[in-house]
């Protein structure tokens, strides 16, 4: 809603206003809890700047917009929801079907993977001088949320290229690295030639597979299975999102939480909000 808000009313709005509504943007969960007195001391506005803003934006006053954001999101989510069930309804599929398959396919996960396996790939990730990763086809989206989660807590991730590229990249690996792999269904020949070249150059690798059997798997140095269904059926990427997110919250713990770089992050936003806006 703000940024639809902010399309129709951002050429008549001052520089203190862009300020005002890139803020509102960037917190719009918290919106209910903020007063004007919160925004002027946060924002260091004067008041009258923030009163007259609200009908710049078709508003008569914070008030109101909060009540007008609330109404859409109480709507919003049971429109949704009343759309897909009735989707689900018609194509024959339930999410109680779905919620079944996906608590099987995370139990047959857990059955494997330990919790002492998700420790040592987080010693392995805080300990590494550079960490890359090669993340092609369905786990490209995997591969990015890693990148996007793992940035914060100062842990870089340097993708991989696929083809021949490859090997532009693979000159650069030394020991002290560490190469985090994906290879569902099959391990791509860019998977196999990072792992046979493993012991040659020093550093270490970690495997996020669907596989439990091949040659190959061994080379290894960690290897962190998620079930996604039988081999005839859709492979869904619920369990791999679920290990993902367990690995980037010990790894946040394991490093102190990440409570000061949070701190800074809220302290950028602050600064800065009004300047970027998604």
């Amino acid at each position: 809603m703000l940024e639809k808000i902010y399309e129709q009313c951002k050429e008549g709005l001052s520089k203190s206003d862009h300020k005002i509504l890139g803020y509102l943007m960037e917190h719009e969960r918290e919106i209910q809890a903020v007063t004007a007195g919160d925004l002027s001391e946060r924002l260091g506005i004067s008041t009258a700047t923030i009163s007259r803003f609200w009908t710049k934006i078709g508003f008569k006053n914070l008030k109101e917009l909060k009540q007008e954001l609330y109404r859409r999101q109480e709507a919003t989510p049971y429109s949704r929801m009343n759309a897909a069930l009735n989707l689900w309804k018609e194509s024959g599929i339930s999410p109680e079907v779905l919620l079944e398959r996906f608590t099987s396919q995370i139990e047959r996960t857990f059955q494997v993977v330990s919790p002492e396996q998700l420790d040592q790939a987080v010693k392995m990730m805080a300990g590494a001088k550079r960490v890359y990763c090669f993340a092609p086809d369905v786990s490209a989206g995997l591969g990015r949320i890693l990148e996007y989660r793992l940035l914060r807590l100062g842990i870089r991730l340097i993708p991989l290229p696929g083809g021949s590229q490859l090997y532009d990249a693979m000159v650069n690996l030394t020991e002290g690295d560490l190469v985090l792999l994906f290879g569902y269904s099959r391990l791509l020949t860019e998977v196999q030639v990072l792992l046979a070249y493993e012991k040659e150059a020093g550093y270490q690798t970690i495997l996020f597979t669907d596989l439990l059997t091949g040659e190959q798997l061994s080379q290894a140095d960690l290897l962190l299975y998620t079930c996604r269904g039988e081999p005839n059926d859709y492979h869904s990427v619920a369990a791999p999102v679920l290990l993902l997110d367990l690995l980037i919250m010990k790894t946040s713990q394991a490093l102190g939480g990440g409570l000061e770089k949070a701190k800074k992050l809220q302290k950028l936003r602050e600064a800065y909000g009004g300047l970027i806006r998604r």
